[in-house]
């Protein structure tokens, strides 16, 4: 079809096919995580009904229309990433998916280049609450320093507000998490009444993302009655903590790839699931710059370097101008080397 404004058109149509389908649409936002929540929630609703969820990162102005046309009629979800680098794109976003559920993973400075302060960016992410449907719900994480913020937005506007969170008194919270020879027994407290559930894989993130994939689960059945090994033997995206074993020159190295992107909420991430990887081999970190901070660059990469200092990483490389900030002050026996790009 050929049209003067392919964009237009598009954005236009995805409007029309939206008011057509009785899908109910899951809608994720946040500074970090959106990818990999995506994929474990699809992981689950997959073992109930029929699901189609976002290609990839598709959650900018091309990406969601096209996610939003992909959806088959039958689909009884849809989940759908929705991303933004300035004020009023999630609101335009939203407001063609039109959401049955918003779910807000967190808020950080993730580009923050055109944002005064962390509170704008807040905002910004709480415009998905703006065109949740009538009689829909937020997923918000408790922990969250926006919290009570976005849950406020929600009240006002009479939409229902699950939380989930590890720190604080949640609908959906962590109780505790024991090591169970290769796997880990994750009990967790869902509106009241306890449940366990398998995993192998321990990090902050992960679990996070596992108690709000339950959050989005409750809301439509019952929680309690899900698979305790549901979540079990889930694969991390590409780039997102999936782990490699590489042979060089008859040597065994384990690559743990955190390429896809870096703000100062995924690095803090990344650092600390680092540590957490048990190995009597030596850790070793390569660090590039995190981008998209605008004014805010210096401050946050200095902030890093705590995080590093406390951590039992042996060597951190670096590559790039702005990570200098958190090389400066590295313990001089964690300093490794300043890559240079050829």
């Amino acid at each position: 079809i050929k049209v003067r404004n392919t964009l237009k058109f598009m954005t236009e149509i995805s409007k029309i096919f939206r008011k057509n389908i009785d899908t109910n649409i899951i809608a994720i936002t946040g500074s970090c995580g959106k990818t990999t929540l995506k994929e474990l929630l699809g992981n689950v609703l997959r073992k109930i009904s029929s699901v189609s969820t976002s290609p990839k990162s598709y959650n900018n102005k091309f990406g969601v229309p096209l996610s939003l046309l992909n959806l088959k009629h039958s689909d009884e979800f849809g989940i759908l990433e929705v991303g933004m680098d300035k004020k009023g794109e999630i609101d335009n976003l939203t407001n063609i998916i039109k959401p049955n559920v918003g779910l807000i993973t967190n808020i950080n400075y993730a580009h923050a280049k055109n944002f005064k302060n962390i509170k704008h960016i807040a905002m910004a992410k709480g415009e998905i609450i703006n065109n949740i449907v009538p009689g829909g719900t937020v997923v918000l994480n408790a922990d969250d320093n926006f919290f009570n913020f976005h849950k406020n937005i929600a009240i006002k506007k009479k939409i229902k507000v699950i939380s989930f969170g590890i720190n604080k008194i949640a609908n959906i919270r962590l109780i505790n998490l024991k090591k169970k020879k290769n796997k880990y027994k994750i009990s967790i407290n869902i509106n009241g009444k306890n449940k366990v559930f398998y995993a192998s894989c321990n990090f902050e993130n992960f679990i996070k993302n596992l108690l709000a994939s339950i959050a989005v689960n409750s809301i439509f059945r019952d929680p309690l009655n899900i698979d305790k090994n549901i979540f079990d033997k889930f694969k991390f995206p590409t780039g997102r903590g999936d782990i490699t074993k590489i042979k060089f020159k008859n040597k065994k190295i384990y690559l743990v790839d955190e390429s896809y992107n870096s703000n100062p909420l995924s690095l803090k991430s990344a650092i600390e699931n680092f540590n957490l990887i048990k190995t009597d081999n030596r850790k070793y970190m390569i660090l590039g710059d995190m981008l998209e901070l605008g004014g805010h660059s210096k401050v946050l990469h200095r902030k890093i370097t705590p995080i590093i200092n406390s951590s039992k990483i042996d060597k951190v490389h670096i590559i790039g101008n702005h990570i200098r900030e958190t090389y400066k002050n590295i313990k001089p026996q964690k300093k490794g080397l300043i890559l240079k790009e050829r």
